[in-house]
């Protein structure tokens, strides 16, 4: 790439170093939401919906095991019945 001790490649190598640091990390980055993604609530539950807000609460100490039972009875009887096949 040096024709007599002048040319691109120290510039270009730079450039490649980021580039391959990037996707790297974008690499990295979808590896850990794959893992993380499911581990809010069972099936059927969504990260935003209540019975995974609820199931965080009860693990930070927010509510007593008792309460989350009561709200999630309350949240069976107020839901609509799964769809049928």
């Amino acid at each position: 790439m040096f024709i007599g001790g002048h040319g691109y490649g120290v510039g270009l190598a730079w450039v490649g170093i980021f580039l391959a640091l990037l996707i790297l990390a974008a690499l990295i980055l979808l590896v850990v939401r794959s893992f993380t993604a499911g581990s809010h609530g069972g099936p059927g539950t969504h990260p935003g919906s209540a019975r995974a807000i609820l199931e965080d609460r009860l693990v930070r100490g927010d509510i007593t095991p008792d309460q989350y039972r009561e709200v999630v009875r309350a949240l069976d009887e107020t839901s609509p019945p799964p769809p049928r096949e």
